[in-house]
């Protein structure tokens, strides 16, 4: 029994490892995660089911483990599914009894209704959850199935509960390191603050639109004043009006264009097939959008914030990236200092 106890949960806790490993591996061909939880969990169910427990006349298992976490973290149907095939493994390959599935359908039932609805941290509620599932679990099988000695019910209580705390921290360990592993990808070519790309997707974009376009329009957009507006107001004012002027940006952000956050209060505006004089009155249009809005940056305070924009445009096909983007940075500074709040841009033709 205790060697096939140590291997349910070897099985349980390489099973969830294999699941996060896979999904990382094919995370972008991976549509329906919930699904790909769903079918993982219920192999490990399956996979507990072949190695039972033998306890006095009862075999039990700890399929019921890998259940609850799915119960845990998943959608309804996706729980149906799982319950309909590890029944037909249950009853129709491993022939084990059909009261104790039963019993625990029952359970499940009940947990599914008043877990969710439960207001305590979700390491609390899987701990206590699977705890109290346990004992209810083994007294109906004392009294509707045969009698479990005390201290079996004991024994076996405190096994499985230490079991799932085990296998719970392992499972909450491999889904932070997960978690972090695709955050840390995710926020390589993206801004965590605006959610807008940052200079390494700026470049990749715009290498691309200069091989397949032949006009293409970069806006440089710097937030005026920021670092005295940051010494007065404090950085956590200073992100809230960065994020509401990043929001203010992309309402201007013609089909087919893309915005990045290139430092800390400058925005690049990528457009591609858009004409010059439309590129310039899209410049004026922003400018003066943002000196007529009011930015909340708190509950009670609104200010009013200006912005500088400098043009870069490819107007030919032999026109180079780097020779467009010093041009919209030479205009940007030009705008700062000629006293800011305007756009500059160099004659095209």
């Amino acid at each position: 029994m205790i060697i096939n106890f140590i291997l349910n949960i070897a099985l349980i806790i390489s099973g969830i490892y294999v699941f996060y490993r896979l999904q990382y591996k094919f995370r972008k061909g991976v549509k329906n995660p919930l699904l790909f939880q769903s079918l993982m969990m219920t192999a490990l169910a399956v996979l507990s089911l072949m190695v039972p427990l033998h306890i006095g006349d009862v075999t039990l298992s700890l399929y019921y483990i890998p259940m609850i976490l799915l119960f845990l973290h998943n959608k309804i149907p996706y729980k149906i599914l799982s319950i309909a095939i590890v029944f037909l493994f249950y009853h129709f390959l491993f022939q084990y009894d059909l009261i104790q599935f039963v019993i625990f359908l029952v359970l499940m039932v009940l947990y599914q209704m008043i877990v969710p609805f439960i207001k305590t941290p979700r390491t609390s509620i899987i701990i206590l959850s699977s705890g109290l599932f346990t004992v209810v679990y083994l007294i109906t099988l004392y009294i509707f199935v045969t009698p479990i000695s005390d201290k079996t019910l004991v024994a076996f209580f405190l096994s499985s509960l230490c079991a799932t705390i085990f296998i719970l921290l392992v499972y909450e360990d491999i889904n932070r390191t997960f978690n972090f592993f695709i955050n840390r990808e995710k926020y390589k070519y993206y801004d965590r603050l605006t959610k807008l790309g940052n200079v390494k997707m700026f470049d990749r974009f715009i290498d691309k639109l200069f091989k397949e376009e032949e006009n293409v329009s970069i806006l440089l957009i710097d937030i005026d004043n920021f670092k005295f507006f940051n010494d007065i107001n404090g950085y956590d004012s200073g992100d809230e009006l960065i994020k509401q002027i990043a929001r203010l940006l992309k309402n201007h952000l013609p089909t087919g264009g893309e915005m990045f956050r290139s430092t800390g209060e400058e925005f690049s505006m990528v457009i591609p097939n858009l004409s010059f004089d439309q590129t310039v009155r899209l410049g004026e249009a922003i400018r003066y959008t943002v000196e007529h809005t009011k930015f909340h940056i708190d509950d009670t305070h609104v200010v009013n914030m200006t912005v500088s924009i400098g043009i870069g445009y490819k107007s030919t096909q032999t026109m180079l990236k780097k020779d467009v983007i010093r041009q919209a940075d030479n205009m940007l500074f030009a705008a700062k200092k000629q006293g800011q709040n305007r756009i500059m841009f160099a004659p095209v033709g």
